[in-house]
């Protein structure tokens, strides 16, 4: 019994989750230009926030390896802080991006021509899994600074890039002529940045 209590409490949050973001997402219908918007915002995860050669330069230890031989303790302490709070930026930003996806993702199921549970439940645990990986990451940057981290950031980008395929497969099976039609005010008003 007390092997499937951990079980029973991830379901739960897992159901939880599923329970609030059908909540928060049912009431606002999709416009073409939102549709277009999720799209748009897909991309701009995919090849601007997660691209592994610009996350790597920012976690590179050769960078924090080159300046402790060249500089002064100063700029070396200069160096990582600066390096932190680029770290801890693209993380927020991330986190940021995959929460409107989720986001959109939600109010997208219903105009999907073939919804399924298999799919939600994968999309819902990446996502758990992305918060949590998230969270220890942060914390890993403020006791261990960024140079020290490569390992979870490559976990955290990997079940990024999970997201982003599960969100695109769902996009792919989206029916146009279900969405709602553009409004005067849908062209100004956006629901991704």
């Amino acid at each position: 019994m007390s092997h499937l209590a951990p079980l029973l409490v991830i379901t739960l949050l897992v159901l939880a989750l599923l329970v609030y973001w059908f909540r928060r997402s049912s009431d606002h219908s999709i416009t073409r230009v939102e549709f277009s918007e999720a799209g748009s915002a897909l991309t701009s995860l995919q090849w601007q926030i997660l691209p592994s050669g610009s996350v790597g330069r920012i976690f590179a230890s050769e960078d924090c390896d080159f300046i402790s031989s060249q500089t002064t303790r100063d700029i070396q302490r200069l160096f990582q802080q600066e390096r932190k709070a680029l770290a801890i930026s693209w993380l927020r930003q991330t986190r940021r991006q995959i929460a409107r996806l989720m986001d959109l993702h939600l109010k997208l199921a219903s105009y999907t021509d073939d919804p399924g549970p298999a799919v939600e439940f994968k999309l819902a645990t990446h996502y758990l899994s992305f918060i949590v990986v998230c969270r220890l990451l942060l914390v890993l940057l403020w006791i261990r600074g960024p140079f020290r981290v490569q390992k979870v950031v490559g976990y955290t980008t990997h079940v990024a890039r999970s997201l982003c395929t599960v969100f695109s497969s769902r996009l792919v099976n989206i029916n146009p002529a279900r969405l709602g039609p553009v409004t005067p005010g849908s062209a100004h008003t956006s629901t991704v940045d």
